[in-house]
């Protein structure tokens, strides 16, 4: 059982704020809760915290500019660890 702490609770209020203005393409679903969804995919699927904030802030540098992505501190060892694999995304 992947074990959250006070780091998970940070990453996704970084990622809330970083996409605050964000929403999904045709659907006007506010871009946080793909974030969520992806992020709960990984740990149900027993994944890491580190891998849940990776996927929780997978996009706040490519989208929102590295000012959001690494803003805090606390996430940026961790994230850099975690390597996306080719074909996760869309882009």
């Amino acid at each position: 059982m992947t074990v959250l702490t006070e780091r998970f609770t940070r990453a996704v209020d970084c990622a809330r704020v970083a996409h605050a203005e964000h929403f999904r393409k045709g659907s006007g679903i506010p871009y946080i809760y793909h974030l969520l969804g992806v992020s709960s995919l990984v740990i149900e699927f027993g994944g890491s915290e580190d891998q849940a904030i990776a996927d929780l802030l997978h996009d706040v540098i490519e989208d929102c500019g590295a000012e959001h992505g690494h803003r805090d501190a606390a996430h940026r060892g961790h994230t850099a660890r975690w390597r996306r694999r080719p074909g996760l995304t869309a882009r």
